[in-house]
Formats: C-alpha cells, sequence, structure tokens
C-alpha cells in the first residue's frame, strides 16, 4: 500500500551502502488487464527472476499482486503498515477510497 513507508526504509537502507530496488517503476513494474477487464500493476516475471538470481544482499519494496510467487527467494518479508487515520493525515490528496474505508471501518 502507498504511504506506509517503504520508500523512505529503502533511501535509509542505501545510504547505509545496501543494494535496494524499488520495484514501483517501468523497469520492474508494468500494467496487465485482469479477467475482469480491470488493470492491475504486476511484477515484470523476468526482471524480477534475473534480479532475485543476483548473488549478496538485496532489499525489495513493492506490494504487487503476483509478489508471492517470488517469496521462496527472499529471506525475509517485511509488511509495513500504517493506520488509516494516521496515513490520512499526513497526507492530505489521500485518495477518497482510503477515506471511505477508514470511514466505514470506524463505524
Amino acid at each position: 500500500m502507498s504511504g506506509t513507508g517503504k520508500s523512505a526504509v529503502l533511501r535509509l537502507l542505501g545510504l547505509q551502502g545496501y543494494r535496494v530496488v524499488d520495484t514501483d517503476a517501468d523497469q520492474w513494474s508494468h500494467w496487465v488487464t485482469d479477467a475482469d477487464g480491470s488493470g492491475d500493476w504486476v511484477w515484470r516475471e523476468d526482471a524480477i527472476s534475473a534480479l532475485l538470481a543476483k548473488p549478496g544482499d538485496l532489499f525489495v519494496a513493492g506490494c504487487k499482486s503476483n509478489q508471492g510467487q517470488f517469496y521462496s527467494q527472499f529471506d525475509h518479508v517485511v509488511l509495513l503498515s500504517v493506520p488509516a487515520e494516521i496515513m490520512l493525515a499526513a497526507s492530505p490528496n489521500a485518495p477518497a477510497t482510503l477515506t471511505a474505508n477508514a470511514t466505514r471501518n470506524e463505524s
């Protein structure tokens, strides 16, 4: 999910000398059309496979519907989450659906 701090964590790890990749870029992800006609931003399987095949420590950030098929190639998977009310307070441009979901969950 957007706004949980993935990019900030990658920046800090990169400053410490670790190899980092944010997969929210065309090099790593692309749009596909699902069976129901909706769009989905997924990992490019060939690019991610090649990335993960390289030796050495690597920190990868992204949240894609097909990421689960790569979990066996990771030593650890970490989920960053933020309560909706904090995310909304931090981002005045939060999507309306997030606002609606947060309001619905408070009821």
